[in-house]
């Protein structure tokens, strides 16, 4: 018989998945194309439905709680149940990369909920810099990043607008991709 655990341990405890860029991109992307996640054709964002549609819940920390606010986390309890928490002072192309971050934990590290964590955004390092890895290729793909950011002369801006994350997640993924 197995217990479920109720209390989530904290993710630093963990390893990182040592799953290395490509293979965790590959990931991300697979997901991204399945689930439409940069398909803007309907009002509802893509990404916030298709955490709704694997069972997880969005939740803006009390704008009241200036310090205890962060800029995203996540508290994963089993196979889809999980929260993901935002921050009440950041805006919606930054909350779409923390949205996806989280979803790197959710994926690679507590392995699709089968391991319960709770991470937040405030650490560095490799478990961090893959769930950025994830983010990255999740709401950019690199074929279809590649083939926008040559038709639009790599403009940052342009890029940001049509895969809706800030300037500056599209300036890291245009280094990253090496267009």
């Amino acid at each position: 018989m197995t217990e479920k655990i109720t209390s989530p341990v904290l993710l630093k405890e963990f390893p990182p998945s040592c799953l290395g860029r490509d293979a965790i991109q590959d990931f991300a992307e697979t997901i991204s194309k399945k689930f439409g996640v940069t398909d803007f054709s309907s009002d509802e964002d893509p990404l916030q439905k298709f955490i709704k549609s694997i069972g997880g819940r969005i939740h803006y920390q009390d704008s009241t709680d200036f310090m205890g606010s962060e800029s995203g986390s996540i508290e994963v309890l089993d196979r889809n149940d999980f929260d993901v928490y935002l921050s009440a002072f950041t805006g919606p192309l930054r909350d779409r990369f923390t949205l996806a971050h989280e979803l790197g934990h959710y994926f690679i590290h507590s392995n699709q909920g089968a391991i319960p964590i709770r991470a937040s955004r405030k650490g560095t390092g490799p478990i961090e810099t893959e769930a950025n890895w994830f983010a990255a290729a999740l709401l950019m793909p690199k074929e279809e990043f590649s083939i926008l950011a040559k038709s639009l002369s790599r403009d940052a801006h342009a890029l940001a607008g049509h895969f809706q994350v800030s300037v500056r997640a599209v300036e890291v993924r245009l280094s990253s991709v090496n267009i």
